[in-house]
């Protein structure tokens, strides 16, 4: 039976995010089409650099992707020690509104909601924090 289940863990660095999105693609490529792969992809890129960005900050730590395939659904588990966020309370952005009147920043999460099933977030003191995407394959 092949491996369904797949772990990485890095520094929390910007230099880190090719390795991740290497590895996203890498253990997608024979189970999705190209399309699908380049939109997992840049979900955890703009998850990932959420991590970095906001939940360590200037500080580095460790941050810990878990993919899992199962059947037709991946779900990749991103996990972190640094600052609690949950980032799955930003409100959609007003896409409608005029570009000179759009808050700045926001779409890292819009991408991600758009491109994933489904997006959940918890933290526990000792877990840490856990970011959770779902894709399913149709």
């Amino acid at each position: 039976m092949a491996q369904n289940r797949f772990e990485l863990e890095v520094i929390s660095k910007i230099d880190n995010l090719p390795v991740i999105i290497d590895f996203v693609g890498e253990k997608l490529m024979k189970r999705a089409d190209p399309a699908t792969v380049y939109r997992v992809q840049l979900a955890v890129d703009e998850a990932s650099t959420n991590i970095i960005k906001y939940a360590y900050g200037e500080k580095e730590g460790l941050l810990k992707l878990i993919m899992e395939l199962n059947g037709d659904e991946l779900v990749i588990t991103l996990i972190s020690w640094g600052k609690p966020f949950d980032p799955t309370s930003i409100p959609p952005p007003d896409l409608n509104a005029a570009l000179e009147d759009r808050k700045i920043g926001g779409l890292g999460m819009h991408f991600i909601r758009k491109f994933m099933d489904e997006v959940s977030y918890s933290f526990d003191t000792v877990k840490g924090n856990r970011l959770i995407l779902k894709k399913r394959f149709h």
